[in-house]
Protein backbone atom coordinates (compact mmCIF):
# COMPACT_ATOMS: atom_id res chain seq x y z
CA UNK A 1 0.00 0.00 0.00
CA UNK A 2 1.51 3.01 -0.52
CA UNK A 3 1.74 6.06 1.71
CA UNK A 4 -1.54 8.14 0.66
CA UNK A 5 -3.41 4.74 1.24
CA UNK A 6 -2.05 3.67 4.79
CA UNK A 7 -2.35 7.97 5.88
CA UNK A 8 -6.05 7.63 4.09
CA UNK A 9 -6.82 4.33 6.07
CA UNK A 10 -5.20 5.51 9.56
CA UNK A 11 -7.12 9.49 8.80
CA UNK A 12 -10.65 7.34 8.52
CA UNK A 13 -10.07 5.33 11.65
CA UNK A 14 -9.36 8.33 13.44
CA UNK A 15 -12.66 10.17 12.16
CA UNK A 16 -14.66 6.95 12.80
CA UNK A 17 -16.97 7.33 16.00
CA UNK A 18 -15.03 5.24 18.28
CA UNK A 19 -11.77 6.52 18.07
CA UNK A 20 -13.05 10.64 17.92
CA UNK A 21 -15.77 9.84 20.87
CA UNK A 22 -15.55 10.10 24.97
CA UNK A 23 -16.76 6.85 25.63
CA UNK A 24 -16.97 4.69 28.58
CA UNK A 25 -17.19 1.09 29.21
CA UNK A 26 -20.07 -0.43 31.08
CA UNK A 27 -19.19 -4.11 32.59
CA UNK A 28 -22.19 -6.41 34.16
CA UNK A 29 -20.89 -9.58 36.37
CA UNK A 30 -22.66 -12.12 37.52
CA UNK A 31 -21.22 -15.59 39.50
CA UNK A 32 -23.84 -18.32 40.49
CA UNK A 33 -23.60 -21.43 42.16
CA UNK A 34 -25.10 -23.88 43.89
CA UNK A 35 -24.27 -22.36 47.39
CA UNK A 36 -23.59 -18.40 46.20
CA UNK A 37 -24.88 -15.66 44.13
CA UNK A 38 -22.92 -12.65 43.57
CA UNK A 39 -22.86 -9.62 41.06
CA UNK A 40 -21.28 -6.29 40.26
CA UNK A 41 -22.18 -3.29 37.66
CA UNK A 42 -19.74 -0.68 36.76
CA UNK A 43 -18.74 2.00 34.09
CA UNK A 44 -15.35 3.12 33.77
CA UNK A 45 -12.67 4.57 31.35
CA UNK A 46 -9.51 2.37 29.87
CA UNK A 47 -6.52 3.83 28.56
CA UNK A 48 -4.82 2.02 25.96
CA UNK A 49 -1.66 -0.39 27.46
CA UNK A 50 -3.11 0.50 30.99
CA UNK A 51 -4.64 -2.37 33.35
CA UNK A 52 -8.21 -1.10 34.99
CA UNK A 53 -9.55 -2.92 37.97
CA UNK A 54 -12.92 -2.31 37.39
CA UNK A 55 -14.51 -3.61 40.65
CA UNK A 56 -13.70 -5.21 43.89
CA UNK A 57 -16.44 -6.88 46.26
CA UNK A 58 -16.10 -8.33 49.67
CA UNK A 59 -19.00 -8.52 52.09
CA UNK A 60 -18.77 -10.29 55.37
CA UNK A 61 -20.64 -13.62 53.89
CA UNK A 62 -19.15 -13.29 50.04
CA UNK A 63 -15.67 -13.55 49.01
CA UNK A 64 -13.68 -10.93 47.76
CA UNK A 65 -13.75 -10.65 44.04
CA UNK A 66 -11.58 -8.39 41.52
CA UNK A 67 -12.29 -7.30 38.12
CA UNK A 68 -9.42 -6.28 35.74
CA UNK A 69 -9.75 -4.81 31.88
CA UNK A 70 -7.11 -3.80 29.58
CA UNK A 71 -7.84 -2.15 26.93
CA UNK A 72 -5.48 -4.09 23.92
CA UNK A 73 -6.52 -2.89 20.61
CA UNK A 74 -9.13 0.14 19.22
CA UNK A 75 -9.65 0.19 15.43
CA UNK A 76 -12.28 1.86 13.61
CA UNK A 77 -14.98 -0.99 14.26
CA UNK A 78 -14.46 -2.24 17.54
CA UNK A 79 -12.15 -2.55 20.74
CA UNK A 80 -10.23 -5.32 21.76
CA UNK A 81 -10.12 -6.03 26.12
CA UNK A 82 -8.41 -8.22 27.98
CA UNK A 83 -10.51 -9.20 31.41
CA UNK A 84 -9.84 -11.15 34.20
CA UNK A 85 -11.87 -11.93 37.44
CA UNK A 86 -10.07 -13.38 40.41
CA UNK A 87 -11.05 -13.85 43.82
CA UNK A 88 -9.54 -14.03 46.99
CA UNK A 89 -9.52 -17.88 48.94
CA UNK A 90 -9.93 -18.63 52.07
CA UNK A 91 -5.77 -19.21 52.59
CA UNK A 92 -5.20 -15.71 51.26
CA UNK A 93 -4.14 -16.70 47.78
CA UNK A 94 -5.61 -15.69 44.78
CA UNK A 95 -7.90 -18.10 41.71
CA UNK A 96 -8.86 -16.54 38.46
CA UNK A 97 -12.40 -17.21 37.77
CA UNK A 98 -12.50 -16.21 34.28
CA UNK A 99 -9.76 -14.65 31.74
CA UNK A 100 -11.51 -13.76 28.20
CA UNK A 101 -10.62 -11.24 25.75
CA UNK A 102 -13.53 -9.72 24.30
CA UNK A 103 -14.00 -7.30 20.85
CA UNK A 104 -17.22 -5.41 20.80
CA UNK A 105 -18.09 -2.33 18.40
CA UNK A 106 -19.86 1.52 19.42
CA UNK A 107 -23.04 0.45 20.85
CA UNK A 108 -22.86 -2.86 20.21
CA UNK A 109 -22.90 -5.04 23.89
CA UNK A 110 -21.30 -8.76 24.27
CA UNK A 111 -21.97 -11.72 26.10
CA UNK A 112 -19.61 -14.21 27.56
CA UNK A 113 -21.13 -17.06 29.27
CA UNK A 114 -19.81 -20.33 30.75
CA UNK A 115 -18.57 -22.10 33.57
CA UNK A 116 -15.51 -20.86 36.04
CA UNK A 117 -12.42 -22.34 36.00
CA UNK A 118 -13.24 -25.16 38.08
CA UNK A 119 -16.49 -25.81 36.87
CA UNK A 120 -18.57 -25.28 39.45
CA UNK A 121 -20.33 -21.75 39.08
CA UNK A 122 -22.14 -20.19 36.37
CA UNK A 123 -20.51 -17.00 34.99
CA UNK A 124 -21.58 -14.02 32.84
CA UNK A 125 -19.83 -11.02 32.16
CA UNK A 126 -21.57 -8.41 29.41
CA UNK A 127 -19.79 -5.66 28.34
CA UNK A 128 -20.71 -2.22 26.60
CA UNK A 129 -19.04 0.70 24.82
CA UNK A 130 -21.33 3.89 25.44
CA UNK A 131 -20.25 7.09 24.05
CA UNK A 132 -20.49 10.26 27.01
Amino acid sequence: MNEWGKGLVLFSALLSPLAMADWLLDVNFELTGSDRSQSVNTSLSLLPGEETVFFGSANDNERELVGRAELLEVSAESVKIAFRVEERLDDGGWRTIIAPTLSTGLDAPVTFEGLDDNGDNQVKLEVAVTTV
